[in-house]
């Protein structure tokens, strides 16, 4: 019996046992249809009128609804406050600045529209950089660029907190058993 063979057994092994344990998928589905996914269709995001607050709402809604649309009437409504920065990480002894970082925190709030109060806070980060170089035109795209790779990586933070909180919360099925 080789090395690879046992641990193919032991891997084999390990999903076995995985359902035993209680392990369930996040976005997992119900018998009922209900779950994770049909939890997270049902919000709504608003965030500031800019063009960072357009690419995390709507980025955000992609993730969330498989139509990217806002629900009609959303018993749920996550705010989002995004601050966005640079910082300098390579800069040269003549004072050019070769490397950038771009750092986005967007503390956020998960409203109960039933009740107008907050149900979940919490904040979600990501930082990426960019190279800097001679052309002005290159280095506003490379900025832009990865000003929209934050957002895509904050909206897909947001998505997995939320999911966690709606996972976490009790079933109306699971209630009644």
């Amino acid at each position: 019996m080789s090395w690879f063979d046992l641990r193919l057994g032991a891997l084999l092994l390990a999903l076995l046992a995985l359902p035993a344990c209680g392990f369930t998928p996040l976005y997992a589905e119900y018998g009922d249809g209900a779950g994770v996914t049909a939890e997270l269709a049902m919000v709504d995001v608003k965030a500031p009128e800019t063009d960072l607050g357009r690419a995390l709402k709507y980025g955000l809604l992609d993730l969330l609804s498989s139509s990217g649309n806002p629900p009609a009437n959303p018993p749920y409504r996550v705010e989002l406050t995004p601050s966005l920065y640079e910082e300098d990480v390579a800069i040269e002894r003549d004072a050019d600045v070769t490397r950038k970082n771009v750092v986005l925190v967007v503390p956020f709030r998960l409203i109960d529209t039933a009740t107008d109060k907050p149900v979940l806070r919490s904040v979600a980060r990501s930082r990426t950089s960019y190279n800097r170089v001679t052309s002005e035109f290159a280095n506003i795209t490379a900025a832009r660029d990865a000003q929209a790779r934050v957002a895509r990586a904050v909206a897909d933070d947001i998505k997995l907190q939320l999911g966690v909180h709606f996972n976490r919360q009790p079933r109306v099925a699971d209630a009644t058993l």
